[in-house]
């Protein structure tokens, strides 16, 4: 039989194993934003993901019906901060975080990978929607340092709804990254623009990077503290190289529960017109997910609406996580957490 410890360290490497495993599967798939901070620099790694699931329905025989019965396709491509259209996004993103939330960070440099897929059947067009923004570096996130001792983070950066169309030439042609209609513009400009004419044209012109839900307060995410920083990699696979940091903290939101309240996917459905066809069109966004990871001990803060973190070195002593316990706990919700939300994308992704 195992000892009480060897059964804890059993548990703790499984807890980490699984952390690990699902956060490579989810980098791709769930992951709304993942952010490493490091207050001593004033830098940190930011990766945002906006996801999105779109469904046409159409009477059989249709012409929508005999444009995309059997279809499927998919637009891929990537493009680095310095390619054609790619400094309007990092401007755009940047005038969001200004004059939304009147934050300091900037986004220095990202690169986007745009992934969009088409499946048509005889009565019904399904499109799925993967946007990465990775890994965004951004400066500033340090307001101010009070006597060397401690640094003062902003924080309400995280929540910014980018809504202006965002037109990047690729080698699909001219796409609005932004917004769902732009799968479409790809390869059906002609279907694309009378969904932009009809009563659909609000759930096709409707913001993908739109990060509002990340905002809730920081009081309702997880806390994990990790003194000896053995969480680092498996929290943040970036910190590392942006600071060395050994102590961190770790904040994560996804999981509902009394305490942080319920997550749900958004959906929205409208009904319209389409070269005489009438059609339906459902969208559904999974519920919000994400983690923080600063490099140091944190505690959060606020003044009036706005929420900050002043960063310590060292934990005063007596320093628990927000959920209590033994941290692992944090880590066994971090894997349901994301598995919940794996399992989210897969059905989705299988209709």
């Amino acid at each position: 039989m195992i000892s009480h410890v060897q059964a804890l360290v059993l548990a703790l490497s499984f807890g980490l194993m699984s952390v690990l495993l699902i956060s490579q599967i989810l980098s791709v798939h769930a992951v709304q934003s993942t952010s490493a901070l490091v207050p001593t620099t004033g830098n940190g790694e930011v990766d945002w993901s906006a996801i999105r699931f779109s469904t046409i329905k159409y009477p059989p025989n249709s012409p929508l019906a005999e444009e995309f019965n059997g279809k499927s396709e998919t637009v891929r491509f990537t493009m680095q901060g310095d390619e054609d259209g790619m400094p309007q996004l990092i401007q755009a993103f940047n005038d969001a975080m200004a004059s939304q939330k009147s934050s300091p960070v900037r986004i220095t440099n990202a690169s986007l990978t745009y992934t969009g897929q088409l499946r048509g059947t005889e009565d019904e067009l399904t499109l799925s929607y993967n946007v990465q923004l990775k890994p965004s570096f951004i400066s500033n996130i340090t307001l101010s340092s009070k006597n060397q001792t401690a640094d003062v983070v902003d924080l309400d950066w995280r929540s910014i709804n980018v809504a202006e169309p965002i037109t990047l030439s690729t080698p699909y042609g001219d796409i609005d990254v932004n917004h769902p209609i732009g799968l479409l513009q790809a390869n059906h400009s002609s279907v694309a623009e009378q969904l932009m004419n009809s009563e659909a044209a609000p759930i096709m012109s409707d913001q993908l990077f739109n990060f509002e839900d990340i905002g809730r307060p920081m009081d309702t995410w997880h806390f994990l503290f990790d003194p000896t920083g053995s969480q680092a990699g498996a929290a943040s696979a970036g910190l590392e190289e942006l600071g060395g940091a050994r102590v961190v903290s770790i904040y994560s939101l996804g999981e509902s529960s009394f305490r942080e309240g319920t997550f749900q996917e958004t959906e929205k459905q409208a009904s319209a017109t389409v070269d005489g066809t009438p059609i339906t069109v459902e969208t559904t966004t999974p519920p919000p997910s994400a983690q923080m990871t600063i490099a140091g001990f944190s505690k959060i803060q606020k003044s009036g609406d706005t929420e900050f973190a002043v960063v310590t070195q060292q934990a005063p002593a007596g320093t628990t996580t927000a959920t209590g316990g033994f941290p692992i706990q944090v880590l066994l919700v971090l894997g349901g957490m994301m598995g919940a939300v794996a399992v989210f994308v897969l059905i989705k992704t299988r209709k």
